[in-house]
């Protein structure tokens, strides 16, 4: 990408009937369809922009995908749930036009000064990872790359690597390691698949993020894998690190299906 020519890569464009999709942003499965990455990021995105009281942090963020997601002008609306003096949660709505088509709820609590619980990080580091293309379809143009520490996208079993996103969410605005985190939230039921796609197919309803803290830094590690009972759903289970350490866990539902053999 020849950066004094070539606009940086971005999902969005932000203008007066809301945040436009970019073919970037296209779903994997329906083709006039945003995929959850994108949606989870631009929730993420308009959290940072809500302007919430920085006396409290983001404990958890959960995303409800309300059905397809179309590539239609996509607007948020952030509605209070609870104004505690220790916790506050807000709904925010995704609409289409009048129709919600996702919701996320954030979680914060106030910050006070306590005992750190820190979680095990027995990866590698990124410099000591070579860089090879991970993401099946999903690179952003580029403008996503990786280190691949184990497992292959599209192939069973856990996936383990580590993520730089080059791009932006919303044309113009820096992804933060926050937005970007909650991009790379959706990656979980791909990275640590279960079945071979084209026997299953394993779209996500959900994602849900346990925040320790906030991320930091360029290059940010999913560790994933899913586990189901057979019965049409299953859960990938992501643990989220950044060079400091695990900053966050998560989960993801998952709907499996028979996939399109080739």
């Amino acid at each position: 990408m020849n950066s004094t020519t070539d606009p940086i890569p971005h999902y969005f464009v932000h203008t007066e009937e809301g945040f436009e999709p970019t073919g970037l942003s296209r779903n994997p499965w329906f083709a006039d369809a945003v995929a959850g990455g994108p949606i989870s990021a631009l929730f993420a995105h308009a959290i940072e922009q809500a302007g919430f009281d920085p006396g409290f942090e983001i404990c958890r963020v959960t995303i409800d995908f309300l059905g397809i997601v179309p590539r239609a002008p996509l607007v948020p609306r952030i509605v209070p749930v609870r104004q505690g003096r220790q916790a506050q949660l807000y709904r925010i709505e995704l609409l289409a036009g009048a129709k919600m088509v996702a919701q996320a709820h954030v979680l914060l609590a106030r910050q006070l000064d306590t005992p750190e619980f820190h979680p095990p990080h027995p990866h590698p580091a990124p410099e000591d990872v070579p860089e090879d293309d991970f993401l099946i379809g999903a690179s952003m143009a580029g403008a996503i790359r990786t280190r691949p520490v184990m497992g292959q996208v599209r192939e069973p079993g856990r996936g383990v690597a580590w993520m730089c996103m080059n791009g932006e969410v919303v044309r113009g605005v820096p992804a933060s390691p926050f937005v970007k985190a909650c991009l790379f939230a959706d990656f979980g039921n791909g990275v640590g698949s279960a079945t071979h796609a084209h026997e299953w197919s394993y779209a996500n309803l959900d994602i849900g993020i346990q925040f320790f803290r906030m991320p930091r830094g360029a290059w940010l590690l999913l560790d994933a894998h899913t586990e189901g009972a057979g019965n049409g759903h299953a859960v990938a289970q992501n643990l989220f690190a950044d060079e400091d350490g695990v900053y966050a866990k998560g989960t993801q539902t998952i709907f499996v299906a028979p996939g399109s053999r080739r």
